[in-house]
């Protein structure tokens, strides 16, 4: 009686320690305490290659124990470095310093709902972060098919540049936040999210919170759709304004119109840092043999919602 006494009081444990440490939902992650196993922080992922980037270069760190295809995968560098070219085309040199890590895994692109891309901090105090990009999907098609790659990345990007150190406080618990608080920490008063929260989600949040269920969510994008740029932005704060900054760099023609969607874009026009890396990447265009940005709006998931309340296990899933 005393061994079963015993095994019920580990196995009691071990559950426990899972849900306290899975307890995040997509735009409350937390640093990753370790990425010493081949299965990600979300359990349909599996980690190929772990590496360190370096300025204009990515040093590989660690290679994850994997069979089969995703081995194959592991095995093509080739591939892990056109990845991080088209990368480098999209993240400026001297904003790589916050992204230090990067992460090639195998996302198993068959699954509908499977996790294109993530990030994921590596500090507490938010100003290093680590970015995943699912092999398999960026070759879905052929590499940066109707540049769905290069989106993902900017929309991955846009979450880094939103929810890094100079946009959000980490010290500043939800109890005492006078601003938005993102769940990484407290969003800074003149940060970006924290205007886009207060001016285009405070009117309704309390609507978005009984938002509950698909048919909710639903419901509650159809009646305020003036207001996204698309239907996945509706998810939370976190993805509108990634979604946002996405649409903002992939879009030709700037502010069309003045409807609440186009309120959001006018936000990063109204920032020069913005607009910086807006001309950074679309200027990359002149220099790339092939455009490989997509139409604005047209991207896997522009038509789907995501779940506000799954936990993800600390991952933007893209």
């Amino acid at each position: 009686m005393k061994k079963w006494n015993y095994i019920l009081v580990v196995f009691l444990s071990i559950i426990t320690f899972s849900i306290l440490s899975c307890s995040n939902d997509d735009d409350g992650a937390k640093p990753i305490e370790s990425t010493d196993n081949n299965q990600n922080e979300d359990n349909s992922l599996k980690n190929l290659t772990l590496y360190k980037v370096d300025g204009e270069n990515i040093i590989k760190q660690k290679d994850f124990d994997v069979t089969g295809n995703a081995l194959v995968l592991q095995k093509d560098i080739k591939k892990h470095q056109e990845i991080w070219n088209l990368t480098k085309k999209i993240i400026p040199l001297d904003y790589r310093s916050k992204m230090n890590e990067f992460m090639i895994y195998y996302g198993d692109e068959s699954e509908e709902e499977g996790v294109l891309g993530y990030v994921v901090e590596r500090t507490k105090d938010l100003s290093k972060w680590q970015m995943g990009i699912a092999i398999d999907y960026a070759y879905e098609g052929g590499f940066n098919a109707k540049g769905e790659l290069a989106y993902t990345i900017i929309h991955e990007f846009g979450h880094i540049i939103t929810l890094d150190d100079t946009q959000v406080d980490s010290s500043i618990e939800e109890s005492n936040c006078q601003n938005f608080y993102t769940g990484e920490g407290c969003a800074r008063d003149n940060s970006n999210i924290n205007q886009l929260q207060k001016k285009h989600w405070a009117d309704i949040w309390d609507e978005f919170q009984n938002a509950n269920s698909e048919t909710e969510a639903q419901a509650f994008y159809d009646k305020y759709k003036d207001r996204y740029v698309t239907q996945y932005a509706s998810t939370n704060p976190g993805e509108d304004i990634a979604e946002v900054f996405a649409t903002f760099t992939t879009r030709e023609k700037g502010v069309s119109g003045n409807s609440k969607a186009e309120q959001k874009i006018q936000i990063m026009y109204d920032d020069d840092k913005m607009i910086k890396l807006r001309n950074y990447i679309r200027g990359n265009i002149a220099k790339s043999n092939r455009n490989f940005l997509p139409n604005p709006g047209s991207w896997k998931r522009a038509n789907s919602i995501g779940d506000k309340n799954k936990s993800h296990c600390r991952l933007h899933k893209n």
